[in-house]
């Protein structure tokens, strides 16, 4: 690690990776070395950085020193309706817009002092929120989005809690309503009144593929498992013929690499598309390890091509 410097050192793994997290992020390269003993917990563990990224990452660091992120999402009200909850029971918190360019990692963001964790734990897992009831989960932001604005455009209030894994990686994203609107929520989101399935795929990347690709085209689309373990993709009604003519001018999709960090899957992302070669990333996770992989895929007719700017 010739042109890595340490630039700082943690007792407990979730503080380094935490920093890791922030600076990955915004685009510089961390790793984590573990020096502590597992038996007798005795020793460091140390945050390294290439030496070209010192003011930057001191500069993040800094303005996150202290505090652990323990929250976040794209839209206001769910993180807003949970930071309210954590104060009424007196967790002191911080609710954080990001508006910078420079240092965006998620649009609003719940803190705490890293000595308080503890305290937030039992609602994270869901086990204080006694008034609230987890109606469904999901892998994806987007994912998320769409339930939460069906639910809003239904008068319904929801809050969001992202769970991570002991690796700090999100496992799923859980949405939580009120015990009172848990059967109306599940009739909505079952019903998707002005949605309709575009097409049924046997397998989970295959919709995930056409939902981003989608996306790309700024129309919404929604994942769903149905009683016959298949999944299907829905629409909006009135972009259903707008959505065929995307799905039908897409070739397969192949995957060119698998990659074990989310930072790595966006670089080899951005480094395709800045070639304009069409690239999406899927997040798969064994369950029993806890271990995170990233495929990247393009189309069969550019995979050729995406492996040369790959290697």
């Amino acid at each position: 690690m010739q042109d890595w410097i340490k630039i700082q050192t943690f007792d407990r793994i979730h503080q380094a990776e935490l920093r890791k997290d922030i600076l990955e992020q915004n685009g510089i390269e961390a790793t984590i070395i573990n020096e502590k003993d597992s038996l007798f917990l005795l020793g460091e563990i140390e945050l390294y950085i290439k030496k070209e990224d010192k003011a930057k990452a001191n500069a993040l660091i800094d303005e996150f020193y202290g505090l652990t992120k323990i929250n976040s999402f794209i839209l206001y009200k769910p993180i807003k309706l949970f930071y309210e909850i954590l104060k009424e029971e007196g967790v002191n918190v911080v609710l954080m817009e990001k508006k910078e360019k420079e240092f965006v990692l998620e649009n609003y963001e719940l803190f705490v002092e890293n000595g308080k964790i503890e305290e937030v734990v039992p609602y994270l897992t869901g086990e204080k929120l006694t008034d609230w009831t987890k109606i469904e989960s999901c892998q994806h932001t987007r994912q998320v989005r769409f339930r939460v604005e069906i639910l809003e455009n239904n008068a319904i209030d929801s809050i969001v809690i992202k769970k991570k894994d002991s690796n700090l990686h999100v496992e799923k994203i859980n949405i939580y309503v009120k015990n009172e609107n848990v059967e109306k929520s599940n009739e909505v989101l079952e019903e998707l009144s002005g949605w309709e399935i575009l097409k049924t795929y046997d397998q989970l990347h295959r919709a995930e593929i056409r939902e981003d690709l989608l996306g790309k085209n700024s129309i919404k689309g929604i994942v769903r498992k149905n009683e016959s373990n298949e999944f299907d993709l829905f629409v909006e009604e009135d972009k259903k013929e707008d959505a065929i003519d995307v799905i039908n001018t897409q070739k397969d999709w192949i995957i060119v690499t698998t990659l074990n960090s989310s930072y790595k899957a966006q670089v080899a992302k951005d480094k395709l598309e800045k070639q304009n070669i069409d690239a999406i990333i899927i997040n798969k996770k064994d369950s029993m390890f806890l271990l995170g992989e990233y495929d990247l895929y393009v189309d069969e007719l550019m995979v050729d091509k995406a492996n040369k700017f790959l290697i």
